[in-house]
């Protein structure tokens, strides 16, 4: 998802330079999209960069910072874009610690519906093999 790899971006600059989310503004432009494909190892476009953007606006985790920087420049992160990121963060470092039954696990949980067709195919194919053998 884009917009965290921009709002991740904007916090690890600031724990960089030791600045709160008040004194760091940035600008969607062709290098911010270069920055975060160099530190991501992504191929983001400005296009896709811009669309994040706009949801990072529309959930309020972006701001404009001052006027007349137009609508992809002069923007601040705000406390609650700096909870997302954060919260997205350590999610996906405990989601990258399971162990490997917990994993296999979730795997099963996020496809439970291709397990249940297939328990329904397995069952008629059991039925079918019943009925015409006799």
């Amino acid at each position: 998802m884009p917009e965290f790899k921009i709002l991740n971006h904007v916090i690890d600059y600031m724990e960089a330079t030791g600045s709160t989310y008040k004194l760091v503004t940035l600008s969607v432009d062709q290098e911010l999209v270069d920055q975060i494909n160099e530190q991501n190892k992504t191929s983001y476009t400005l296009t896709e960069l811009e669309k994040a953007t706009d949801k990072c606006l529309a959930h309020e985790w972006l701001e404009h910072a001052t006027m007349g920087g137009g609508k992809y420049g002069s923007l601040r992160i705000t406390p609650k874009g700096v909870g997302a990121a954060r919260s997205k963060r350590k999610s996906e470092e405990q989601k990258a610690s399971r162990g490997p039954l917990k994993k296999a696990s979730d795997y099963v949980e996020d496809h439970k519906g291709l397990f249940v067709v297939l328990g329904f195919l397995l069952a008629l194919a059991t039925l079918s093999l019943k009925i015409f053998e006799g």
